[in-house]
């Protein structure tokens, strides 16, 4: 019966493992602005990511343009937008992200404004729509300065995604604490119920590395099937991909490491669990040749 117990223990322990671990991210690496910013700040230099700006920046300009009678070559737009991207794009990445990401906030937190739930999450990308402006004016363009406000915005999680995230997201992070508690607690109570150790342990660390796996297969499959949905109308793949792997790499590098303790920890008890089986047989095998010394001869003498 103890037996049965701790199997289901140790069972019940890696099968939370996934989301204690996906729970713990989740609230320091998405919910936490510093640590959001600091993650994507360095994808203001991917190529994908300011390919995907430049590109919705010049449309805007060149829409806006047009929508005041002026002609100005596209071409020059562009050369103009990725000029300042390339330049001066660092800080205006970093402001972008910290609304980006109160809007995100905004939004799981059940913004009361319905169009905020309509519309999806996505780059405001005004502060370098403003930069460009600034620069087509240096250069000459006068009809740069009748540009008027606006804020481009280039889609990164539609509505469809953001009722995905929503539905488990207050879960996550209102059970972390529980969750990152009760899986250790759960594998340790049924290592310590079941007496054959070496073999429970064995059995847990597969366990733990199996639903690592598991986790890493989920991630594979949401950023190589999903996303290529989720990006039509908005980013392209490359950015978004680029941007799921930069929020991702905490999580990805945490179940790597649990996934080596597990296959580490099940090798071991592997291990130990030999050498006390051999141990046992060589003590079996003295202690059979010891009594069969000590037995008296039963020969009888001759004459």
């Amino acid at each position: 019966m103890r037996r049965v117990i701790g199997s289901i223990l140790i069972a019940l322990g890696c099968l939370l493992a996934p989301f204690a671990l996906t729970a713990h991210w989740a609230a320091t690496d998405i919910a936490d602005p510093d640590h959001y910013i600091r993650e994507v700040t360095p994808l203001a230099a991917h190529p994908a990511v300011k390919n995907a700006v430049t590109n919705r920046v010049t449309d805007e300009i060149v829409l806006r343009l047009r929508g005041l009678g002026l002609s100005v070559g596209g071409e020059l737009i562009r050369e103009t937008v990725k000029d300042g991207v390339d330049d001066d794009f660092a800080i205006a990445w970093v402001e972008i992200n910290k609304l980006t990401h109160r809007r995100f906030l905004a939004i799981l937190g059940h913004d009361p404004n319905p169009r905020a739930q309509e519309d999806g999450v996505g780059y405001d990308l005004a502060p370098v729509y403003e930069l460009v402006k600034r620069k087509l004016q240096v250069a000459g363009i006068g009809a740069a300065s009748r540009l008027p406000e606006s804020h481009p915005v280039t889609l990164l999680l539609p509505t469809s995604a953001m009722v995905m995230i929503d539905k488990v997201y207050d879960e996550l992070i209102s059970l972390r604490w529980v969750l990152v508690g009760m899986s250790p607690v759960l594998i340790a109570a049924g290592v310590y119920l079941v007496r054959d150790r070496y073999t429970v342990l064995i059995g847990a660390g597969l366990g733990l590395a199996a639903s690592m796996l598991t986790l890493a297969i989920a991630m594979s499959a949401v950023r190589n099937v999903y996303l290529p949905g989720v990006v039509e109308g908005g980013l392209s793949y490359a950015a978004v991909v680029a941007i799921f792997d930069a929020l991702t790499a905490f999580l990805r590098n945490a179940l790597r490491v649990v996934f080596a303790l597990g296959l580490l920890m099940a090798a071991a008890a592997f291990f130990f669990r030999g050498r006390s089986i051999r141990t046992r047989l060589a003590a079996a095998a003295f202690e059979s040749r010891s009594h069969q010394s000590a037995e008296p001869s039963k020969d009888v003498p001759e004459g």
